[in-house]
């Protein structure tokens, strides 16, 4: 699963998938990135690929984020 943080002009980020439907905002960058970790751990068979705003990298899993 693709997913993409979003951060906002208020510096809360919300993680969407790569279809654009909102799964959760939270107050900071890092939390959403914490909580995607998170939720990689829970998520065995499927890694959750995380774009931040910057070019797609491959390698950006989150659990490595």
């Amino acid at each position: 699963m693709q997913v993409i943080i979003k951060e906002w002009p208020n510096k809360t980020a919300t993680i969407m998938t790569d279809a654009g439907q909102v799964v959760w905002t939270f107050s900071s960058t890092s939390e959403a990135r914490q909580a995607c970790s998170e939720w990689h751990n829970l998520v065995d068979g499927e890694p959750v690929v995380v774009h931040d705003g910057e070019e797609p990298d491959p390698e950006s899993i989150c659990s490595a984020a």
